[in-house]
């Protein structure tokens, strides 16, 4: 009977212990989620950036081509109208490439973390890309 007793003397406190574990697991698991809710957020509006600068530099035709029955872009033109076409913020990263066929933008953002920044992560790069061509009606 004493060594039970002696046993459960030595146990004491175990349950505060993994108590204490358990919820540190539950507070990053809480902050993932968070901060990868977040960023899913952010990727959406960067997406949706992303293509209404796409079909804003598709947009820019070359005209002397369209006038000999072509459709074709002014590349230098598609590019300047898709760049001026996104709202710009120190965190965003632009970038567009455009050709006679289409136009290709890509946006990245780094966006602080709220909770992983406990566990080191005190950023996540978001990125989100579209293309548009131009099309005959």
């Amino acid at each position: 009977m004493n060594a039970i007793r002696a046993r459960l003397r030595c146990e004491r406190g175990s349950v505060l212990i993994a108590g204490l574990l358990f919820t540190i697991a539950l507070l990053m698991l809480l902050g993932a989620a968070v901060d990868l809710g977040h960023a899913f957020i952010v990727r959406r509006d960067l997406t949706s950036q992303a293509d209404a600068a796409a079909l804003a530099g598709s947009q820019a035709l070359n005209l002397d081509a369209l006038h000999q029955g072509q459709l074709a872009l002014d590349p230098q033109q598609a590019q300047t109208t898709a760049l001026q076409a996104i709202t710009s913020s120190p965190e965003l990263q632009a970038t567009a490439v455009a050709s006679t066929g289409g136009v290709t933008v890509r946006l990245r953002e780094q966006t602080p973390t709220i909770l992983l920044r406990l566990v080191g992560l005190s950023t996540l790069t978001v990125a989100a890309q579209a293309t548009a061509a131009p099309r005959e009606p």
